[in-house]
């Protein structure tokens, strides 16, 4: 994977844009703006567009002067905050939307994966989207024949095939879409979050195939949130911020960069009930229910971004609804990869906990608290479980997968891995003549 060049000046020339944009380049942004027209009132669209009295808008600029030049064969990370611009730069240098003001050069077949579902048609069921959604990007017929059996098989929907989309789930439309954007062979491929949507299985699976898609000279864009996956596929990242490109470089500084950003702004509390997609699985008996998992940073405020070594904490709220044994409460750690962390509850103690009596209506809350935070910097996950431990097999009362995401920096880079371990080192050096040379370093 090759770098980006880094942002021009805002007084960047068109000429010089276009001695930018030779055959070594995949994609030139030059001073891309986009504004909206926001209206209160649909009638008030409708008026302006007959022309009868003033204008009835506010402008929104989604994006303001976006120099960007994206060498062929390199895979860019674009990050940033919900509402920061990223998927309204995919969809210009797609085609999807034109820009307002400055220009967009892209050299080669464009696939985007950009929003769930664009491009197919729900009545239509998945073996007819795929050829759809192949002659819409100008293969032939033959061509497209060839690979279909591809795009299905690594699409993993079995019957699901031949059903119509509007029954599918977001995972499967990710599943679809997915096998479709990189199973044509484009030159450059756009991908916007969609890899947030789907099983950890079907995550690794596309992972490994932008990884192939990279080592084979294309070209890639990739929006995240998931800084792990940014860092370990992308060599240069730019970050957006209100509209405007405010930094890109190597991926480890400007995502360390960004995570510094968000913490010194303040972290906002994430409940699974705020989660988009609401794509992951939950099961259970329905005695106590549930109604929010939030982080807890050291400050006693929700958090969403922690550091190595700082207080953590785990709040789980609950309502009862019905009679129960032995409720358990637990949480489970897992790396963005799905990685099992660690699994831990109140009663798995040398002090138990014991939650007896408790009665419809009750409410209340569970805290897993951790002192010293001992993970490393990346992307992580919490699920939770409650179970009834009143019978021989614990029964699930509440389970949920993938309740809350979190980000941890490790400002000293000291180790390397998922925890870390307090340890001491020693070298015992014996010299030539017998001398012997002992160095010690302790945690």
């Amino acid at each position: 994977m090759s770098e980006t060049s880094s942002a021009v000046p805002a007084n960047a020339s068109s000429a010089a844009a276009a001695s930018r944009s030779g055959s070594e380049q995949a994609i030139v942004a030059d001073g891309v703006s986009k504004c909206y027209r926001l209206y209160q009132k649909p009638m008030h669209r409708l008026l302006d567009s007959l022309h009868i009295g003033g204008p009835r808008y506010r402008e929104f600029w989604a994006l303001r002067e976006v120099y960007l030049d994206v060498r062929k064969g390199a895979t860019v990370g674009v990050i940033g905050e919900n509402g920061a611009g990223k998927s309204t730069l995919l969809k210009l240098l797609s085609g999807v939307s034109s820009p307002t003001t400055g220009s967009v050069q892209v050299n080669g077949r464009v696939t985007s994966l950009i929003e769930l579902g664009a491009g197919f048609h729900p009545e239509f069921s998945g073996i007819e989207n795929i050829g759809l959604a192949c002659s819409i990007l100008g293969m032939l017929p033959d061509e497209i024949a060839e690979k279909t059996p591809q795009i299905v098989e690594f699409s993993e929907l079995g019957d699901f095939i031949h059903r119509p989309v509007k029954d599918y789930s977001s995972g499967m439309y990710v599943r679809l879409g997915f096998a479709v954007a990189t199973c044509v062979e484009p030159d450059i491929l756009l991908v916007d979050e969609a890899l947030s949507v789907g099983d950890e299985h079907f995550r690794g699976k596309c992972m490994r195939r932008l990884n192939e898609f990279a080592e084979g000279g294309g070209t890639t864009l990739f929006v995240s949130h998931d800084l792990g996956a940014v860092k370990q596929m992308c060599e240069h990242v730019v970050l957006v911020h209100e509209g405007r490109v405010v930094e890109q470089g190597p991926a480890e500084r400007v995502a360390d960069a960004y995570l510094k950003r968000v913490k010194m702004r303040g972290n906002d509390g994430l409940s699974f009930a705020a989660r988009a997609g609401g794509d992951y699985p939950q099961w259970g008996s329905g005695e106590i229910a549930v109604e929010s998992v939030e982080l807890i940073g050291p400050g006693g405020q929700a958090a969403r971004v922690f550091s190595s070594g700082e207080q953590f904490t785990v709040q789980t709220r609950y309502r009862v609804q019905g009679a129960v044994r032995e409720p358990v409460f637990g949480v489970g750690i897992y790396r963005s990869d799905g990685t099992y962390v660690n699994g831990s509850n109140h009663e798995w103690r040398a002090q138990p906990i014991q939650l007896t009596g408790l009665e419809p209506g009750e409410t209340g809350t569970v805290e897993m608290i951790v002192g010293s935070l001992p993970l490393l910097q990346g992307e992580y996950y919490i699920s939770t479980f409650l179970y009834d431990h009143g019978h021989p097999t614990p029964v699930a009362i509440d389970h949920r997968e993938r309740v809350v995401v979190f980000q941890v920096v490790d400002e000293l880079h000291r180790q390397h891995g998922m925890v870390t371990l307090e340890s001491d080192w020693r070298v015992r050096r014996e010299l030539a003549g017998g001398e012997v040379c002992e160095l010690e370093s302790q945690s």
